[in-house]
Order: structure tokens, then sequence, then C-alpha cells
């Protein structure tokens, strides 16, 4: 946790823009499903087929938007995990380095190596893309279920307690 603060505290800048570019994409990616409402309704229920180009181009654009915002977000989080990484193999070594020699001879050289690269290649995934993936599915449930329920609250909470019942079965199988 502490190389976690120093890191964040180091680059304090790039946290605040991941967290909008997140956010964009996430919103961006609910526009497509959205959309659907519209060509269902009034598309093909009333026939308004003169509506069909502008929902096209909306889904282009949320489309083109999340794709730019994706890969920044990629970017950031990958430009702002590799010096931290470095910075965190660089310890780790230095730690090992200073172990005693009977734990060299007791522990094989390929657990070592396997330690130092893949631990602080786990931790940039957790901290970098996990942690986004994180917060980002969150931010995307909590915005579907509130325009779930303002549809139409009553089905929500019905088959949010039918996927409760079914869900909580399937964690004991």
């Amino acid at each position: 946790w502490r190389s976690f603060r120093e890191g964040v505290c180091v680059h304090r800048r790039r946290p605040p823009v991941a967290h909008t570019l997140m956010m964009i994409t996430r919103l961006a990616g609910i526009v497509l499903p959205g959309l659907s409402k519209y060509v269902i309704d009034d598309v093909i229920g009333k026939g308004r087929h003169e509506l069909l180009v502008p929902i096209a181009l909306a889904a282009g654009a949320a489309t083109i938007v999340q794709a730019i915002t994706s890969f920044g977000l990629s970017q950031i989080l990958g430009v702002a995990a590799q010096p931290a990484i470095t910075d965190m193999r660089k310890r780790v070594q230095a730690k090992v380095m200073r172990l005693p020699v009977r734990y060299f001879d007791s522990t094989q050289t390929g657990v070592l190596v396997s330690r130092i690269m893949s631990d602080a290649e786990g931790i940039r995934n957790l901290v970098g893309t996990g942690l986004v993936q994180l917060v980002g599915g969150v931010v995307t449930a909590t915005i579907s279920l509130v325009v779930l329920l303002y549809l139409n609250w009553r089905m929500t909470l019905v088959t949010a307690v039918v996927l409760g019942m079914f869900g909580g079965g399937m964690a004991y199988a």
C-alpha cells in the first residue's frame, strides 16, 4: 500500500483524467443500448423511418467516443504504471539481494525471478486496469439500475428479486 500511495502522489494528475475518461467511456457505452428503444418504438413501431439516420449517426458517434476514450485511458494507465513498476522491481530486487545466503540455497532461482517480475506486473494490472474496470462496472451497473427503475420500477424490483433468488442458489452450487 505504501508503494501504491507513493505512486499516486508522484502521478497525482493522472487519476482525475483517468476517472473522467472512464466516466465518458461508460456513458458512451450506455448510449447504444439506449438507442435500441427508439429503433423499436419509433422506427419500427410507429414507422418513423426518417429517425433511422440520426439514430445510426448517434450510435456511430458514441462508438467512436468510446473507442477514443478507452484508448486514452489505457495509454494514461500504461504510461503511469511503467515508472511505478520499474521502481517496485528495483526495490524488490534490492530486498532480495539483502536476504541471507541460506535463503538462496533453499529457494530455486526461477521462483525468485518469477516473484520479482510477475508480482510487480500483477500489482500493475490490479491497480491500473483492474481497479478501473471494477469502478467502471459499478458505475455502469448503478446507471443501468437507475434507468431501469425510472422506466418501470415494479418490473425492475420483481426481476431483481427473481435474479436474487437464482443468484443466491448459484453461490452454493
